[in-house]
This record gives C-alpha cells, sequence and structure tokens, in this order.
C-alpha cells in the first residue's frame, strides 16, 4: 500500500511541476503581447512606406534625409495630433555647424492625418535640436543680411531727384 501513496505523489508532483511550467509559458505569452503592443515599432526602409505610416500615425521608425540624416520615431496619436520624435544622426557634410548638431533630438507634434517632413514646421517641434537648428538659421540670416546690406539699402532708399 505504501508504494501506491508513492506513486499517488509522484503523479501529483508532476502535475504540479507541469502547472507551474504551463503558468510561466502564459506569463511569458503575456509580456511578448504586451511589449509588442506598447514598445514595438515598425520598421520602413523607404519614404513612402514612412508617409502611409505617417498618414495613419502608426508606431514607425525610419531613418532617411538627403544632405542631413534623420531618424524619425513615430510614438502614436495623442488627442488630434501625432507625435514623432526626430533625431539628427549626421549633419550636413558641407556644413560645419550642422555636423555640432549630430545625436541632438526634438519632438515634433503633427496634426493627424498630415503627411510632411516633421523638421519642415519646427513651430511644432521642441527640444534641443529645435533649439540649435533655429540657432543655426538665424546665424545663416545674420550672415546674408550683412553680407548683401549695400544691396539691401539701395533697393529700400528712394533714388536721388536729379
Amino acid at each position: 500500500m505504501a508504494e501506491e501513496e508513492v506513486k499517488k505523489r509522484k503523479r501529483k508532483d508532476g502535475l504540479r511541476s507541469w502547472k507551474w511550467v504551463l503558468i510561466i509559458l502564459v506569463i511569458l505569452g503575456l509580456l511578448y503581447f504586451a511589449w509588442n503592443l506598447f514598445f514595438a515599432y515598425e520598421g520602413c526602409e523607404t519614404w513612402v512606406c514612412f508617409n502611409s505610416r505617417l498618414e495613419t500615425c502608426s508606431k514607425t521608425e525610419f531613418i532617411g534625409g538627403e544632405q542631413m540624416i534623420f531618424e524619425y520615431i513615430i510614438r502614436g496619436k495623442t488627442g488630434d495630433s501625432c507625435e514623432v520624435d526626430v533625431e539628427l544622426l549626421q549633419g550636413d557634410l558641407n556644413n560645419q555647424d550642422s555636423l555640432k548638431l549630430e545625436g541632438h533630438a526634438m519632438e515634433c507634434t503633427l496634426p493627424y492625418g498630415a503627411i510632411m517632413a516633421p523638421e519642415s514646421d519646427i513651430g511644432n517641434c521642441h527640444g534641443l535640436l529645435k533649439e540649435d537648428l533655429q540657432d543655426l538659421i538665424i546665424r545663416d540670416l545674420h550672415a546674408n543680411i550683412v553680407q548683401n546690406l549695400g544691396r539691401i539699402n539701395l533697393e529700400v532708399l528712394p533714388a536721388p531727384d536729379d
């Protein structure tokens, strides 16, 4: 009779260990699902893909640009807006000032459904990259004004009467 009790205990212990394995697998499955739901981003390789994902404000990562290479991360919809993070990965090689901005980021809020480069309307963005881009634009404007000041004065002043 003692042998039968030992066999019953082994069966119960075996079932208990399988229950724990099953519970752990279910928890891992739920964690995987939650990770994909909240934190995973689909990657895009082309502007066409990125623009279609931007239009629906679907979570996406994309690296693109011509003279300056940006990383775009579409975070998702907030109210009537779409949140996009922008980071400068590589500045314009012909502009030393833009190379100093590499690694800086900003967060842009675009109207839902709008298809546009997030950095094209810098007024909808905030962050270190925005501030540095504005400084760069102001310096370029200042240099152009100083360089063309004589021409601007001649155009603004009325011609002398002879």
